[in-house]
C-alpha cells in the first residue's frame, strides 16, 4: 500500500460530527489546514452543512486546503418504511455533490433515529425485510450516480453486531466500508471481519479502541457517546483494534482504497493552537507509517 495516496481524514477526528449535543465544532477552516498539515490529501464531506453543499464552493473551499474529496459518511434511516421516502431523496442529493467532485464513496451507516448512536431498534425479520429492498434501493441511486456504495458497520446503528455483519456479507451483495474501531464496539473482531469480507472492502475508516469501554457499552452500564466523551476511541497502535494486523492483511489482497483515520473525539471548546485532536492524528499517522 502506499500511504502518500491512500491516507485521508474525516473531520469526526476533530469533533465534528452529527450526531445530536455531539459538543463544540470546530471551524472547517482550521480543521481542513490542520489536515493538510499532517500530510493528508483526501477528506471525507462530514455532517450535513458543515462544508458546503455546493458544489462549486466545496469545490473551492478544498482547493484552497490542497484537499480532495473522497466521500461522505451518510447515515440513513432504512428499516422503516415510512422513511424511506426521505431517505432516498436524501441519498440522492448527497451523490450528487460527491458525483460532481469526483469523490467515490458513499459510506452508508443505518442509525434507527437521525443523530442517535445511543440506541438501536432491534435487527429483527422485519427490519431485514426492508433492507431487502432499501439497500438495492440506495445502491442503484448510487451507481446512478458513478459512484459506489459501502456499508458501514457503526456502534449505534443497525448493522453494528458480529451477527448484523454476517447478514451483510452472507446475505446481501453489499461492499464494505471497514471500519475497525465499530467492529470492536459491537463485539467483534476487525481481522476476522477483514478476512471474511475479503474484496469486498472498498473503503476503510481506520480508527482504535478500547476494548473494555466498547463491552461497557454493550453490556448497557453506559452509553456510546459517554465513552466516546471519555476516550473510548484511541491513537492507532493504542487500542484493541488489531490494526497491524489488519493493515498487514490489506496490503496481502492489494486493497487499493483510502484508509481514513477516524478517531472520533468530542469536545467542550476549541482546542489551543497546535493542540487538541491533531495530535492524536499526528501520533496514528506516525504509527501507520511504522507499518508501511
Amino acid at each position: 500500500m502506499d500511504l502518500s495516496k491512500q491516507l485521508a481524514g474525516a473531520p469526526i477526528s476533530w469533533g465534528v460530527c452529527e450526531a445530536n449535543g455531539w459538543g463544540y465544532q470546530m471551524d472547517p477552516e482550521r480543521v481542513l489546514a490542520e489536515m493538510r498539515e499532517c500530510g493528508i490529501t483526501a477528506t471525507e464531506l462530514g455532517p450535513d452543512g458543515y462544508l458546503p453543499q455546493d458544489a462549486k464552493a466545496l469545490a473551492a473551499l478544498l482547493s484552497a486546503h490542497d484537499l480532495s474529496l473522497c466521500g461522505a459518511f451518510v447515515p440513513l434511516v432504512l428499516h422503516k418504511r415510512d422513511r424511506l421516502a426521505s431517505s432516498y431523496e436524501r441519498a440522492k442529493r448527497q451523490a450528487q455533490v460527491l458525483a460532481e467532485l469526483n469523490a467515490g464513496n458513499f459510506v452508508l451507516a443505518t442509525p434507527a433515529e437521525d443523530g442517535d448512536y445511543d440506541h438501536r431498534d432491534p435487527m429483527d425479520a422485519n427490519a431485514k425485510a426492508v433492507f431487502a429492498e432499501s439497500l438495492p434501493a440506495i445502491a442503484e441511486i448510487v451507481q446512478g450516480f458513478g459512484l459506489q456504495m459501502v456499508v458501514h458497520p457503526h456502534g449505534g446503528t443497525m448493522f453494528e453486531t458480529p451477527d448484523d455483519i454476517d447478514f451483510l456479507l452472507n446475505e446481501t451483495v453489499v461492499n464494505l466500508c471497514l471500519d475497525t474501531g465499530h467492529i470492536v464496539v459491537g463485539g467483534g473482531k476487525p481481522l476476522d471481519v477483514a478476512e471474511s469480507a475479503g474484496s469486498r472492502i472498498k473503503h476503510v475508516h481506520l480508527k482504535d479502541c478500547d476494548a473494555s469501554a466498547a463491552a461497557r457499552v454493550r453490556q448497557g452500564l453506559t452509553t456510546y457517546s459517554a465513552e466516546v466523551k471519555a476516550g473510548m476511541y484511541r491513537p492507532l497502535g493504542k487500542g484493541d483494534a488489531q490494526i497491524a494486523e489488519v493493515i498487514k492483511y490489506l496490503d496481502s489482497i492489494d486493497y487499493q482504497g483510502k484508509l481514513v483515520l477516524e478517531q472520533d473525539v468530542m469536545l467542550g471548546s476549541e482546542p489551543s493552537e497546535g493542540g487538541g485532536p491533531v495530535e492524536a492524528v499526528i501520533e496514528s499517522i506516525d504509527f501507520l507509517k511504522s507499518l508501511l
